[in-house]
């Protein structure tokens, strides 16, 4: 049987260690703490979602009350 041969790896660029373990580094790390204009940006995105979503509510519940007081009953989707 014929021995089977090693291939040859293309020589990798050679890299500092500092550079390698700061490759390493865990990202968690690196982590610093949200700032005011941040955390103002949150909740006032948050803010948003909640009117935008009472708003949907409101407008589908004005409907049905809307549908109700014309005695209309929804036709079902076949």
């Amino acid at each position: 049987m014929a021995k089977a041969r090693k291939k040859a790896k293309p020589a990798a660029p050679k890299e500092s260690s500092s550079a390698f373990f700061a490759r390493l580094r865990p990202k968690f790390l690196d982590w610093h703490p949200p700032t005011e204009e941040e955390l103002r940006q949150e909740a006032q995105r948050r803010q948003d979602e909640r009117d935008a979503e009472l708003r949907k509510v409101t407008a589908i519940e004005k409907a049905k009350l809307a549908e109700k007081k014309s005695g209309k009953k929804k036709v079902p989707a076949a």
